[in-house]
């Protein structure tokens, strides 16, 4: 057999077998066997995700995540880049936690104080999420947070951690996030008592919130239960 003819055939041959090898790796796996009834247990393989509905999930995530840093660093302008960047982290990360959305925590900020660290009001309360201090004090006891007078206040991080802390506290009372908001502004006797009595919340501290939502290109409702406001 001519040399050519023989080299041809090995990498036909090479080919063949590399060709086997790819189909192998992107074939989908074979569905796993059945398992009888009554036969669950440790071995039973969990059932399969659509690993597109998780990658779209986590990309979701992740825009909405860069989308609070871009919104944390355009409103704090007047702060150090370094600084901000641990706004970031206290408002998106602490937010989660607390069980309240990082958008509506940038909405309060931005209704109690414009985004002024060393806002003060005129009924006495400081900071980013405008706190009392008789208020922030007993939130900071509760969190271990040191606790030097009014001063703390104006510790943007500080402010904010307690405010998420106090907040939840109120939404864990109340049940629900729009009950908490109207206890956060006019406090959470006036908010009983309102109930108590069937009478109407005052609206303007909520129609401020969701300004500032929709300012983020939000619906509002997707964040507020605006039913329980009335």
């Amino acid at each position: 057999m001519p040399r050519w003819i023989g080299g041809s055939l090995l990498c036909l041959l090479l080919f063949g077998a590399n060709y086997a090898v790819f189909q192998s790796l992107i074939q989908p796996a074979p569905a796993p066997a059945a398992v009888p009834a009554g036969a669950q247990g440790v071995l039973a393989e969990p059932p399969r995700v659509h690993r597109t509905a998780l990658n779209l999930k986590a990309l979701a995530a992740l825009k909405k995540r860069e989308h609070i840093r871009t919104l944390v660093f355009q409103n704090f302008r007047g702060i150090p880049l370094r600084e901000r960047a641990k706004l970031f982290d206290v408002i998106y990360n602490q937010s989660r936690e607390m069980g309240i959305d990082p958008y509506l925590t940038l909405s309060i900020i931005a209704t109690e104080s414009s985004f002024r660290t060393r806002a003060i009001s005129w009924a006495g309360a400081y900071g980013l999420m405008q706190i009392k201090p008789i208020t922030a004090e007993e939130v900071a006891r509760d969190l271990g947070i040191p606790w030097r007078g009014r001063e703390t206040l104006f510790d943007p991080v500080v402010n904010i951690t307690l405010g998420l802390r106090y907040l939840a506290k109120l939404k864990a009372r109340f049940g629900n996030i729009a009950d908490a908001l109207n206890a956060y502004n006019y406090g959470p006797q006036y908010v009983v008592s309102c109930r108590r009595a069937d009478k109407r919340l005052p609206d303007r501290y909520l129609r401020k919130i969701r300004r500032n939502l929709q300012r983020y290109g939000l619906e509002a409702s997707s964040l507020v239960d605006w039913e329980n406001t009335a």
